[in-house]
C-alpha cells in the first residue's frame, strides 16, 4: 500500500513443531552442554525471549538441544530459530541432528546478517528479517534414520564449534518441522504441536 506495507493472505498446510517446549529453553525436552540459559522475558516479535550464552570459554560446542525426536527415515525437515545479537562475537548455529548422520550445522552473523557456511548434508539455509535485529536462521536437511532433532549452538566464528562465555545471543522461539520450507511459528508447551491446515474459500455467484 502506499505505506510500503506487504497485504496478503498466508494459508499454509498442516504441520507439527516436534520441538516439546519451542519458547523455553529451560522447559520440557531441553538438554544442555555448557550453555547458560536467562529467564523468559517480555519484549520479541513472538512476544517472550531468553538470553543463551556459553557458560565458559570451550573447545567445542555450546548448545540447547532435543534429540531423540520421533523422524521419518529419508524425509526433509526444516530446523529454524528466531534470534537477535547481543553481544560478542555474534554467531548462531541451526544444528540439524538425526541418529543417522550425526550433526549438521548451518552457521549465521547475527551481528551483520548474513548466512554463514553449512556442512555438506545441509541441503539450504538462510536468514529472514523480522526487524529490529531479529533474525529467523533455518536450514533443511534429509533423515538418514527415525530419531534426530534440532541443536542451538553459540560458536565464535563461521566454521567454527568453539565457544566464548562473552557472546550472548537473545532466542524468541525454535521449531523442527517435516517440509521441504519453513512454516509459521507453532508454539507448543511439553508437548508437540500441529497446526491444521488453513481452508480459504472464494463464493462465486
Amino acid at each position: 500500500d502506499a505505506t510500503g506495507a506487504v497485504k496478503g493472505l498466508l494459508i499454509e498446510e498442516a504441520r507439527t513443531n516436534r520441538m516439546r517446549s519451542s519458547g523455553d529453553l529451560t522447559g520440557s525436552g531441553w538438554a544442555n552442554n555448557s550453555m547458560t540459559v536467562g529467564a523468559v522475558t517480555t519484549g520479541s516479535p513472538f512476544g517472550t525471549y531468553q538470553t543463551v550464552s556459553p557458560s565458559s570459554t570451550i573447545a567445542g560446542p555450546s548448545s540447547r538441544y532435543q534429540i531423540g525426536l520421533p523422524l521419518l527415515n529419508g524425509t526433509t525437515y526444516v530446523g529454524w530459530s528466531l534470534v537477535k545479537y547481543s553481544a560478542g562475537n555474534g554467531w548462531f548455529v541451526i544444528d540439524l541432528y538425526d541418529s543417522g548422520k550425526g550433526s549438521e550445522r548451518s552457521w549465521f552473523d547475527l551481528q551483520n546478517g548474513v548466512v554463514g557456511t553449512k556442512d555438506p548434508l545441509i541441503i539450504d539455509h538462510g536468514m529472514i528479517n523480522y526487524g529490529d535485529g531479529w533474525w529467523l536462521c533455518w536450514a533443511s536437511s534429509n533423515a538418514t534414520n527415525v530419531s534426530g532433532g534440532l541443536s542451538v549452538e553459540v560458536p565464535t566464528g563461521d566454521g567454527v564449534l568453539a565457544s566464548n562465555s562473552g557472546d550472548v545471543v537473545l532466542i524468541a522461539g525454535s521449531q523442527f518441522e517435516a517440509g521441504a520450507f519453513h512454516t509459521s511459528y507453532i508454539p507448543t508447551t511439553g508437548a508437540a504441536a500441529t497446526r491444521a491446515k488453513d481452508v480459504a474459500s472464494i463464493p462465486v455467484s
